[in-house]
């Protein structure tokens, strides 16, 4: 009798802890009932140059990670199986130092580490 008092109290325990994980994710991570704060002025203004231009650079779709799977030809043994990725990293850098923009955006994928990532 008395184990069976035990098993019913823990599964109420139970049964309270599920309940209020429940709560927790409904109401921090699925509503998201909270107040938006919209700023009246910025805190910093965006800087262009002296003529006037802003240069903004979008980095999509790097896909680091994959250079076991997009293999590279003509690289040295000790390259072979991440040369994508350094093909990838000289890449960017060269593009940021011709065009020197004022702000960069990374958007897409630029880590996968399965191969279903690549055909998607």
């Amino acid at each position: 009798m008395d184990s069976q008092k035990l098993r019913l109290k823990a599964s109420f325990l139970y049964l309270i802890f599920l309940v209020a994980v429940v709560e927790l994710a409904h109401r921090k991570l699925l509503l998201r009932n909270e107040t938006v704060l919209i700023k009246k002025v910025p805190d910093l203004p965006l800087r262009f140059r002296s003529d006037g231009t802003f240069k903004l650079l979008q980095v999509v779709d790097m896909h680091y990670g994959t250079g076991t799977i997009t293999r590279c030809r003509d690289v040295f043994p000790s390259h072979f199986h991440f040369c994508s990725d350094l093909n990838t990293t000289r890449f960017l850098k060269r593009i940021l130092q011709a065009e020197n923009p004022h702000f960069i955006a990374f958007t897409g994928t630029s880590f996968s580490f399965f191969h279903s990532a690549i055909n998607s």
